[in-house]
């Protein structure tokens, strides 16, 4: 199988991809394809023409690897010799020193090749990428002889002297090269038989969900039975990664994904007048070898109404309206029409240009399905296509192009999982669309896209306006609207060059790329509009240059030097196979575990305890995640005041800004404002204008409120860099069942299943936040329109002379009399209120739906037969996926998806598989009284039961033991002596393990970017430091191997300036004997310090818990503002935030509080000096220093009374009318209801359907009554949490 990879890789890459099948069939694998001979290749290719071009390629290949296979021959003689030299050395028999060797290499070169052929890639790969990671891993040789050894060496901490080989400069220069390509060729084969083992293990398993499937569907139905299926038939995820590929007319999007894929004719390309007019989106063929087109059109009724428009807008232009004058935008209209109906089209009527005789050769039109090709080769797709996907103007003769009618065209291209099978490439048009349904569309996948590529001519690249103004008006819908993570530049055509360049081509093409990847990030990083919006990691932007026609031909650059393979590869990563596979096979072991675990045993005693403790710890994170949420809605609430205030303030001039814009002429613009408002506040430019931004009314009003939101959505909402608090705390959810095992035994299996819900839970809620967010982002422009929805229409209909100005004035007069900010504040935070809930009340839901059903359902009689060795099967598939068997391993990681992990452990007997889990248990360590003195930091003690990953919860540090023992551990001073020129980037820890069990060891680290290579661990033993690389850098840690113990801990360049995250710290402390004297101190820290050392040392002082997280800049400047106290003093005006790691740490700032009483409140702001004093963090403390227990929506505390005298059925009968007109979001009371089964899923979809709140509130209350008290009163609990202020006014207003 592997062997095979290595043949379909190369006809891949050779564009044979037809071949595969064929090469396939006749069982060629890569000693068969190496050995192919002129007699082999009639058989295989008939045809001349590709047997020719396959013959050049293969040839050419062969004596490539044959110069290679010389190279790396001389080069493992050397290194042999050098091996044998300074072996010899060590005994005493020669010196160290290299000496001629040039004889005793021909010597051996001799017999080396007379050796057997070398192994193939996938053999060789065995032995370095996956034996240097330690354990017994069997090795061969380098000279393929066949002899096996075993390699014992295991990760150290320890330096080990290198080889020094003195070698001249070229042979020098060429090992170096032939390393690389060693090392790439050994990466690449490792990455195949992972991969191979992903898919088999993938088939196997489904084989299992199969079999299972089949025995559940034999079984009556239970609430067990139904929920087993359901979650078997949902273990396929079809969420698919999309990349937008946005460009200019002939930038060449078309001839760039045609070369990624290996196709030389996929989209059609290449015709100067001709250019793409759809959206294409590109995915692979996951069932057979076909290509496939899929096209979707238009409704008849849509192209009506667009014919409509057209008619409308000509007949408008002709009119007798006294301040219009004509547009000249039509031109795009003409092309539209000249396309379809050729000569036909002029002069036509409506009824003429709709007469079916038009669409006889597209019946799919008019029955509204969509028209499928099937075909055998890319070329003879592309051909058929032609017609509904490109506008073609200087054609001589007409022929009936039908991109007018095509909404979207989906192709599927065969042999591309690698890169396509979860992965989606839209080929799209820089703006939206007049026409309404394809302008949904396109808004959706530009909403939707993962990754952004702009695709430009490189001699264009910077000086172009179309490609920076394309991510100017998309950037609010792939940022906080969208869930953008990665926009990259493409420079296309990197091979055009001037006919005098050429003589020196490769050089020029490589110094221009260069040159314009500095000049595009220059340029990006003054878009400040556009930077806003992101968050900017490392990785956020990239800048490509790429020629398609030299990674096909290969005349000036080679393959990698044309970064094709660069964008190959970062398909791959967003393919990201690996994870889709780890969750289906996690998912399907969840299932088993739930049925092995019920029909094994029944309802015990030990069942109810751990489902107890389980509900708690439940309640206990919920709570945790609502006090987040809680937070998230203050902060938000107090933006949108002030946005509300400042719109109204500016709202005539946010306006006139759309309306009556400077230097527009009333008659000029007439055409504009109608159009404007028969659109719903949307004015999209077409024809020659379409280049320009679309004109919103609705996003102008909502200018001021959107501005003041959106720092603080890219906080909460980040799409890419930090997590944002609300992910994280989703993320740091669990229940922790792994905790729970050791004591419980008989209910593991039970357990497992309920950690793979928690896991497929927690992903599924990240998505949804994703997706509910970039609602939430757009409810004020949405909301804006809404308010004004009938005003346009009334606006639309005036007509005749003064018609601009009454148009004009009605808007006017809407705005000023409807609280249109109010309403847009209001149901923003609506948003949020929904989006708690939901996060809460699926963990709440789902989460005991499981607890319930593996914990406290007694009668497993009606499961099916006996599923063990599916089970262990499953298990053993699971594991071996997982790297935690075999003789392949893998690095030790964290991950969601990864139970156990295993390494070798030397003991008295010799080796030894250790296997433990990577679920981390969190543990409170114990202060070691006799080690702590008042002159000294505290000394901790972690006692770890077993085997396992354990930390620290006060200082972060994470333990993989490898066997029960007590970590002892301290924080102690770094000696500057020892660091040359990099500084501490983590305090250093002394660390003891009286045991010797400690096998891993996990530092924190505060790095933004967890990519950063900068870090480095210090390991510092007897006045000596030793710089290790770590083995891994996770996002919150850095990951090291250790055989010893001594003082370990993180450094980094001292010339490294990135932002790091951080924290402030208050601890208030009083003057003298007077209580209303007060100094605050100010700490700035990193956050990878503990807070326990921090408190330690400022004994006496009261810590105020607060929200403290902040990103700060090493040696930036920052001030303090103190607001809403009188009398209040701080010190310095200014101060650096020192990025220190000193046992002892000193306050940045102290704020003086001579007088506490009329102050309810401190407002605290850090600013950033060096960014003209932006607030990098801000904190509302009260006086009282107590956290404030206040509900988001405050309840009215007159209406007590009154709910006390009501019942909930009383109160909905009494305010029914009320409730119907006043309940702004009734969808959040409908789902609760559906959840607790009060209405069914019928009714649920019929009050979805209804047009307003007004008719769901109806159709919702008709149900309410009808379900009689039960259903009332669930519908009064529901209005409680969702409306809680409308119940207090209401219950007020009886009073």
């Amino acid at each position: 199988m592997a062997s095979f990879d290595f043949v379909r890789d190369k006809l891949t890459e050779w564009n044979h991809r037809d071949l595969i099948q064929r090469f396939e069939d006749e069982e060629i694998d890569e000693e068969g394809f190496l050995s192919l001979e002129e007699t082999d290749l009639m058989k295989l290719i008939p045809k001349a023409g590709p047997r020719c071009r396959f013959r050049k390629k293969h040839n050419k290949y062969l004596k490539k690897r044959q110069r290679h296979n010389d190279d790396m021959n001389i080069q493992e003689a050397t290194s042999l010799s050098a091996t044998i030299k300074v072996s010899k050395s060590s005994s005493g028999n020669v010196t160290g020193e290299m000496v001629n060797q040039e004889p005793r290499q021909k010597n051996i070169l001799k017999p080396l090749r007379n050796q057997p052929p070398k192994r193939s890639e996938t053999e060789r790969s065995l032995d370095k990428p996956f034996g240097t990671l330690g354990g017994s891993v069997p090795t061969t040789d380098t000279f393929g002889v066949g002899e096996t050894v075993y390699d014992h060496s295991e990760p150290s901490t320890s330096k080990k002297p290198s080889l020094q080989v003195n070698i001249s400069g070229k042979r020098k220069s060429d090992e170096t090269d032939a390393n690389k390509q060693r090392k790439k060729h050994q990466r690449g084969a490792a990455v195949r038989i992972t991969e191979t083992l992903e898919i088999e293990t993938k088939t196997e398993v489904k084989k299992i969900m199969q079999r299972v499937e089949s025995k559940l569907d034999d079984l009556p139905s239970t609430k067990l039975i139904d929920f087993l299926r359901g979650k078997i038939q949902t273990l396929e995820k079809d969420k698919k990664e999309i990349v937008g590929v946005f460009g200019k007319t002939g930038a060449g999007k078309s001839f760039l994904i045609n070369t990624i894929l290996g196709e030389k004719k996929l989209l059609p390309s290449g015709n100067q007048g001709a250019c793409t007019s759809v959206m294409i989106q590109v995915e692979a063929n996951m069932t057979d070898s076909k290509y496939i087109a899929e096209i979707e059109f238009i409704t008849e009724k849509e192209w009506k109404e667009e014919l409509s428009s057209i008619f409308r807008d000509r007949s408008y232009e002709d009119g007798n309206d006294e301040d219009q004058e004509r547009d000249d935008d039509d031109d795009d209209d003409d092309e539209k029409i000249s396309a379809l109906y050729g000569k036909d089209g002029r002069g036509a009527t409506l009824e003429e240009l709709m007469d079916r005789m038009h669409f006889r050769e597209i019946p799919e039109f008019r029955l509204s399905v969509k028209k499928i090709f099937l075909c055998d080769t890319a070329e003879e797709l592309s051909e058929k296509i032609t017609c509904y996907t490109r506008s073609d103007t200087q054609s001589d003769t007409f022929n009936r192009q039908y991109w007018p009618l095509v909404k979207c065209i989906t192709i599927k291209v065969p042999n591309s999982k690698d890169l396509l099978e979860h992965v989606v490439l839209v080929d799209l048009p820089g703006n939206g669309d007049c026409n309404k349904s394809r302008d949904e569309m396109w808004k959706s996948f530009v909403g939707n896209c993962s990754a952004v590529w702009i695709v430009s001519d490189i001699a264009r690249a910077t000086s172009e306006k179309e490609s920076w103004e394309i991510l100017d008006s998309t950037v609010s819908l792939i940022g906080p609207g969208g869930e953008c993570r990665s926009i990259s530049f493409i420079c296309t055509k990197t091979d055009d060059i001037e006919e005098n360049q050429k003589a020196n081509a490769r050089t020029f093409i490589l110094r221009r790329n260069e040159t314009t990847k500095r000049q595009v990030r220059d340029k990006f990083n003054k878009q400040k509009e556009v930077k806003k919006h992101f968050s900017g990691g490392k990785d956020f932007l990239q800048v490509f240059t790429v020629s398609s026609t030299e990674y096909q031909k290969e005349k000036h650059l080679q393959q990698e030097e044309t970064e094709i393979p660069k964008l190959q590869e970062f398909l791959r990563n967003l393919n990201d196979r690996s994870t889709k596979t780890s969750d289906y096979v996690s998912g399907a072991y969840g299932i088993l575990s739930l049925i092995q675990g019920a029909k094994s045993s029944d309802m015990t005693d030990s069942k109810e305890e751990v489902c107890q403790v389980l509900e708690q710890r439940l309640k206990d994170e919920l709570k945790s995640i609502g006090q987040t949420m809680d937070e998230a809605y203050e902060t938000f609430e107090r933006c949108l005041s002030e946005g509300v205030r400042q719109s109204e303030e500016s709202c005539e001039k946010l306006m006139n800004k759309v309306i009556a814009p400077r230097g527009k002429k009333g008659s000029g613009y007439h055409k504009v404002v109608k159009t404007l408002c028969k659109n719903g506040g949307v004015y999209k430019p077409k024809g020659k204008r379409q280049r320009r931004r679309e004109i919103n009314l609705n996003e102008s009003l909502a200018s001021c409120m959107i501005k003041l939101i959106d720092e603080e959505f890219k906080t909460y909402f980040p799409n890419e860099g930090k997590r944002g608090p609300i992910r994280e705390q989703i993320e740091t959810f669990t229940l922790d069942t792994n905790s729970l095992v050791g004591e419980h035994p008989e209910v593991s299996l039970h357990l497992i299943f309920l950690k793979t819900e928690e896991t497929e839970l927690k992903a599924k809620l990240i998505c949804d936040l994703r997706e509910k967010k970039k609602k939430i982002y757009s409810t004020l422009t949405e909301s804006i329109k809404d308010s004004m929805l009938q005003c346009y229409i009334r606006s639309s209909e005036h007509a005749g002379k003064d018609s601009l100005k009454r148009m004009k004035d009605e808007l006017h007069h809407h705005m000023k009399n409807n609280k249109i900010f109010q309403k847009a504040k209001k149901d923003m935070l609506g948003g949020l209120i929904n989006l708690k809930d939901h996060i809460m009340m699926q963990l709440k839901c789902k989460l005991q739906e499981s607890m319930d059903l593996s914990l406290k359902t007694p009668n497993s009689s009606f499961l099916p037969d006996d599923v063990t060795v599916e089970y262990n099967k499953m298990k053993m598939y699971y594991e071996k996926l997982m790297g935690c068997s075999g003789a392949v391993q893998f690095t030790p990681r964290l991950d969601l998806h990864i139970k156990t992990t295993a390494f070798e452990s030397q003991s008295e007997n010799g080796r030894k598989r250790v296997q433990v889990s990577t679920s981390v248990t969190m543990l409170k360590p114990e202060i070691v009284k006799d080690l702590t003195t008042h002159n000294h930091n505290p000394t901790y003690r972690l006692q770890c039961p077993k085997a396992g990953l354990f930390q620290c919860s006060s200082t972060g540090l994470v333990f993989l033991m490898e066997g029960k023992g007590d970590v002892v551990y301290k924080v102690t001073q770094w000696d500057s002596s020892l660091l040359g020129s990099r500084i501490p980037a983590g305090p250093l820890f002394s660390i003891d393990c009286p045991e010797q069990s400690v096998r891993q060891l996990h530092l924190p680290h505060c790095m933004c970017d967890e990519k950063d290579d900068n870090l480095s661990v210090a390991h510092v033993t007897d006045d000596n430091m030793e710089i290790v690389q770590p083995l891994k850098t996770t996002a919150t840690h850095v990951i090291v191997n250790i055989t010893h113990l001594s003082l370990f801990g993180l450094i980094r360049d001292v010339f490294s300036f990135l932002p790091v995250r951080s924290q402030v710290l208050l601890f208030l402390r009083p003057q003298g004997n007077r209580h209303q004297k007060r100094k605050l101190s100010v700490m700035l820290l990193p956050n990878n310090v503990p807070l326990c050392e921090v408190e330690y040392q400022q004994k006496g002082s009261t810590f105020i818990k607060i929200s403290s997280n902040c990103t700060l800049t090493p040696r930036g400047k920052y001030a303090l503002c103190c607001e809403l106290v009188a009398n209040s003093t701080i010190q310095p005006k200014s101060g650096q935030f020192d990025y220190d790691y000193s046992p002892n740490f000193h306050p940045t700032f102290q704020v003086f509080l001579d007088c506490m009483s009329g102050a309810e409140n401190i407002r605290l702001s850090l600013l950033d000096r060096g960014s003209n004093d932006q607030r990098v963090w801000e904190y509302l403390v009260p006086t009282g220093f107590e956290p404030p227990q206040v509900n988001p929506i405050n309840p009215n505390p007159g209406a007590e009374a009154e709910l006390k005298q009501l019942s909930g059925e009383e109160f909905v009968d009494k305010h029914m009318a009320d409730l119907i007109q006043r309940v702004t979001m009734p969808m959040c009371i409908a789902d609760r209801l559906l959840a607790e089964k009060m209405i069914q899923q019928e009714m649920y979809t019929t009050i979805y359907c209804a047009k307003t709140s007004q008719d769901q509130m109806r159709l919702m209350l008709d149900a309410v009554r009808s379900g009689g008290t039960r259903v009332k009163s669930a519908f009064y609990k529901a209005l409680l949490n969702h409306g809680p202020h409308l119940v207090q006014d209401l219950a007020a207003a009886s009073l």
